[in-house]
């Protein structure tokens, strides 16, 4: 085995393990319904592939041990996936909690990369529209926002029983990340006066204190403080 081979089959290594941490830095977000590690293999793969389709006559065979390599460690990290669970953590993760009891864990957003308007239009996606309503939301290790809402606020055959519901419409944002949205404000026919004063009946006297509040049609103000 001469040196250039040496040099590709640790190249190989390494670039395996680099793009590894890239990937789990990178987060889940990027991607939907596929692991980062199924993307990642992708784009590996696709990069030998197009190495060998275009790379000189030379190149060949070194592609050929990199695809090799590559391969062999997807099967030994496969095999490790299904044996060991810190293993498992370790490379996919696990399912982060962004809403609890209908109360937004800000914390869990930035972990996960996710802004308040990304979360709240996967969950309008899923048909809920008020935040208040949701018990649990968990962002899966595919990126797939799974949502469980609160009993009450379940799907029933409402029209069989004719029990009317209380139309509530699109909820307005109004607070994100303490600062006060004022043209959705404006737009709730509400004032800050009124606004600071629900506060105060949520013992919050400061709105940089507040992560989010949005204000249904109902004139009905959901608030998530900031969790320290």
């Amino acid at each position: 085995m001469n040196n250039k081979t040496i040099e590709i089959i640790l190249r190989s290594i390494s670039s395996y393990i680099i793009l590894l941490i890239l990937g789990r830095l990178i987060g889940r977000k990027l991607i939907s319904r596929i692991t980062f590690f199924d993307f990642l293999v992708g784009v590996t793969i696709g990069s030998v592939a197009v190495r060998m389709a275009l790379g000189s006559e030379d190149s060949l065979f070194l592609a050929i041990i990199s695809a090799a390599i590559i391969t062999i460690l997807v099967i030994i990290t496969d095999y490790l996936h299904i044996k060991s669970f810190k293993f498992r953590k370790l490379i996919g993760g696990e399912p982060i909690i962004l809403i609890k009891n209908g109360n937004i864990l800000d914390y869990n957003l930035k972990k996960s990369k996710v802004t308040i308007n990304d979360l709240i239009m996967q969950l309008r996606e899923k048909d809920i529209f008020n935040i208040g309503d949701v018990e649990f939301a968990v962002m899966e290790i595919d990126g797939e926002l799974s949502v469980l809402p609160k009993p009450n606020k379940q799907p029933i055959t409402t029209g069989d029983l004719n029990i009317l519901r209380t139309y509530k419409g699109l909820t307005s944002d109004v607070i994100i990340d303490g600062k006060i949205i004022y043209d959705n404000l404006k737009y709730t026919n509400y004032d800050e006066y009124w606004l600071r004063k629900q506060l105060k009946t949520h013992n919050i006297k400061d709105v940089k204190d507040v992560f989010y509040a949005g204000l249904d049609t109902s004139g009905n103000l959901y608030v998530s403080p900031k969790k320290k």
